[in-house]
C-alpha cells in the first residue's frame, strides 16, 4: 500500500515535468518563463487569493499591459472559483456599487453603439480588469493587517519605478519633440519616464501613489518605519519633480492640500511659507517649466487649447451617445475634423468622457465620483480608527490629486494608469468594508 501511494504521489509531477519539458522545446524562452511564472501565479493564488491581490500591485507597472490584464481577470476568476466551494460568503455591498454599476452600464452601451466596436472594445476590457482587482480585494480583504501589506507592497513598488526615473536623470535619456516647447525650456536636457515611455504617464502614476506612502508615514509611531517612509515619499515626490509634468505638479499640489484638509487643518498655515522656500531653493529649470503654465505661447499649452476646442465641436456633434468608449473611436472621428494634427486623446478627462460617451455619460461618470467622495469622506469622520482615518485620506487624496490631473491629461487612457486608478477604487471599498466591520 505504501508503495503504491507513493507511486501515485509521483504521477502528478510526472506529468507536469513531461508538459514542461515539451513546452520548453516549442516556445520560445521568454514565453515559457512567462508561462511558469502565471502557472506559479495561479497554484499561488488558489491557495490563497491575498497574495494574488499583493502580486497585482506590485508587478503592474513591470508586466506587458496584456499579461496585466489577463492576470486581473485570473484575479476574479480563481475567487470565482474558489467561492463555488463555499457554503455561505455573501458579497460586500456599499453605497458606491449602483454609481459604478451605472459607470459600466454607460460603457457597455457606449462600446456596443461606438462607431469602432473593436477600438472601444479595447478599452472596455482594460476598465473591466481594473474592476476585477475591485472586486476581489472589497470582498476578500477583511482586516487592517492584509490591507496594510498590500498597499506597503504597492509604495515599495512604486519606490522601485521612482528609483529607475532617477537612474534615468543620472545617465540621460532622449527627450521626444512633443515632451517640450524647447524655445521656453532651453535648459531642460531630460524628462524621466522610468517605465511607463512618457514623463506625464509616469506622473499620473506617481500622483495616486505617494499619498498612500505620505499616509503610511503619518500612521506609523515607529521611528525606524517612519525613517523609511519618509525615504520612499521623498524618492518618489523628486522622481515626480523630474518629470517635468506640469499637470503632474498640480495634481500632487492639490492631493496634498486635500490631505490637508482631512487630517491636519492646521497645515494650511505651512502652505506659504512652503511654497516662499521653493522660489530660492528649487534650481531656474523647474520655476521656469512652473511659470510655464499659463504661459499661452508655450506650443504645448497652445496645442491643447486648440484640441480642446475640436473635442467641444465633437461633443456638440455627438451630444447623446458620444463617439464610441475608448480613445480609438475618438481618435478615428477626431481626425475627420483636422487631419493635421493627429492625436490619441484630447489631453482633458472629463471632455474626452463627454466625447466617448456623450454628455449623459460624463454626468454618470461626474456623479460615480461624487457619490465615491461623499460616502467616503461621511465615512472616515465618522470612524475612530486613527489607521482607517489617514490611510482614507491618502487614498482618497490620490484619486483627487490624478483628478485634478485629469484636467490637462486624459488619465483613463493608458492601461498601467487605468489599473492603478481602479486599485485605488478598490482600496477605498475595502477601508469602507473593514470600518463596517468593525462597528457590527
Amino acid at each position: 500500500m505504501v508503495d503504491y501511494l507513493k507511486r501515485k504521489d509521483l504521477v502528478l509531477p510526472l506529468i507536469f515535468g513531461i508538459i514542461f519539458s515539451v513546452l520548453f522545446n516549442i516556445l520560445p524562452t521568454k514565453y515559457f518563463l512567462a508561462g511558469l511564472l502565471g502557472f506559479l501565479g495561479v497554484i499561488i493564488i488558489l491557495y490563497d487569493i491575498r497574495w494574488g491581490l499583493v502580486a497585482a500591485v506590485f508587478i503592474l507597472p513591470f508586466l506587458p499591459d496584456m499579461l496585466s490584464l489577463l492576470f486581473m481577470y485570473s484575479l476574479v476568476g480563481v475567487y470565482l472559483f474558489k467561492e463555488l466551494f463555499k457554503e455561505h460568503n455573501p458579497l460586500t455591498k456599499s453605497s458606491v456599487d449602483i454609481p459604478i454599476i451605472l459607470y459600466v452600464i454607460v460603457m457597455v452601451i457606449s462600446t456596443a453603439t461606438s462607431i469602432t466596436f473593436i477600438g472601444s472594445f479595447r478599452d472596455l476590457a482594460l476598465h473591466l480588469g481594473g474592476l476585477s482587482f475591485v472586486f476581489v480585494i472589497a470582498n476578500s480583504i477583511t482586516n487592517k493587517k492584509d490591507f496594510n501589506i498590500i498597499v506597503t507592497i504597492l509604495v515599495f513598488s512604486a519606490t522601485l519605478v521612482a528609483l529607475y526615473g532617477l537612474y534615468q536623470y543620472v545617465v540621460g535619456v532622449d527627450i521626444e519633440a512633443a515632451w517640450l516647447d524647447v524655445e521656453n525650456n532651453p535648459d531642460v536636457k531630460v524628462r524621466v519616464f522610468s517605465f511607463f515611455n512618457n514623463p506625464n504617464i509616469l506622473a499620473e502614476y506617481l500622483v495616486m501613489i505617494i499619498p498612500i506612502s505620505v499616509s503610511l508615514f503619518w500612521y506609523t509611531k515607529r521611528l525606524d518605519k517612519k525613517i523609511i517612509f519618509l525615504g520612499t515619499t521623498l524618492i518618489m515626490i523628486l522622481a515626480l519633480v523630474l518629470t517635468l509634468s506640469r499637470g503632474g505638479w498640480i495634481g500632487f499640489a492639490f492631493s496634498a492640500l486635500v490631505f490637508i484638509l482631512l487630517i491636519e487643518k492646521r497645515l494650511l498655515l505651512s502652505i506659504i511659507p512652503i511654497s516662499l522656500g521653493a522660489i530660492y531653493l528649487l534650481p531656474q529649470t523647474i520655476l521656469n517649466r512652473i511659470l510655464s503654465i499659463g504661459n499661452l505661447a508655450d506650443s504645448s499649452n497652445a496645442y491643447r487649447i486648440k484640441m480642446w476646442g475640436i473635442t467641444l465641436d465633437i461633443i456638440r456633434d455627438y451630444p447623446m451617445a458620444g463617439v464610441g468608449f475608448g480613445h480609438l473611436p475618438f481618435k478615428q472621428t477626431y481626425e475627420t475634423y483636422i487631419r493635421t494634427m493627429p492625436i490619441y486623446h484630447s489631453h482633458n478627462t472629463y471632455l474626452q468622457t463627454a466625447a466617448e460617451t456623450g454628455i449623459p455619460g460624463l454626468i454618470v461618470f461626474l456623479f460615480f465620483l461624487f457619490i465615491l467622495f461623499k460616502y467616503s469622506i461621511n465615512s472616515l469622520n465618522k470612524t475612530e480608527d486613527r489607521y482607517i482615518r489617514i490611510l482614507s485620506a491618502g487614498v482618497l487624496s490620490g484619486v483627487a490629486g490624478v483628478l485634478a490631473h485629469g484636467l490637462v491629461e486624459n488619465v483613463l487612457y493608458l492601461p498601467k494608469i487605468i489599473m492603478t486608478f481602479w486599485f485605488m477604487i478598490g482600496f477605498i471599498l475595502t477601508l469602507i468594508r473593514i470600518k463596517d466591520k468593525q462597528e457590527l
